[in-house]
């Protein structure tokens, strides 16, 4: 039986979610016995083709360029997990849903006309099939772990079905 592939993809965000992922470091360790990692570039430069088994997405959507990369990355993903506030939510990047980018972009660059981006910011499911998502900003360890355990041993995760706010009186 062939070994898993995993891959970790990032689309506009803090990177803080994949921080979360390399902050499991024994966990990782231990993960890299039962999954290949083929691509996941704050980790390794190394990136291999897909298909893969698994993939994790980072991020949400706000260039033509990411509407794209999502699409592509689906159709090389058996599994597709999205993970943090941007990537189940559009994030504070979603802000912009409220205002008039072109403003923005005359403001905040110097050269505007060679910035390329859309007028929204809009979670991964706006645009392709998502299996998992995990919220949060960043997302708990803990259930990334659980998600990712899962998978591999084949079962449903299991995953609260409430916010982090009805754990206090």
């Amino acid at each position: 039986m062939a070994i898993p592939t995993l891959a970790v993809w990032k689309l506009t965000s803090c990177d803080g979610c994949q921080l979360t992922l390399l902050d499991c470091e024994d966990e990782l360790l231990a993960l890299a016995d039962v999954v290949h990692i083929s691509h996941f570039t704050e980790a390794s430069s190394a990136a291999e083709p897909g298909p893969y088994d698994l993939s994790i997405v980072e991020g949400s959507v706000t260039t033509p360029d990411e509407v794209e990369r999502i699409r592509r990355i689906r159709a090389q993903s058996r599994v597709l997990m999205v993970v943090g506030a941007c990537a189940t939510a559009g994030g504070i990047q979603a802000l912009r849903n409220f205002a008039d980018v072109e403003e923005f972009r005359s403001v905040v660059y110097a050269q505007p006309q060679h910035i390329a981006t859309l007028a929204t910011s809009t979670p991964v499911s706006a645009h392709v099939k998502v299996d998992y998502e995990l919220h949060g900003c960043p997302i708990d360890r803990g259930q990334l772990l659980e998600v990712i355990s899962a998978f591999l041993m084949g079962r449903k995760p299991d995953l609260p079905n409430t916010t982090v706010c009805a754990d206090c009186k």
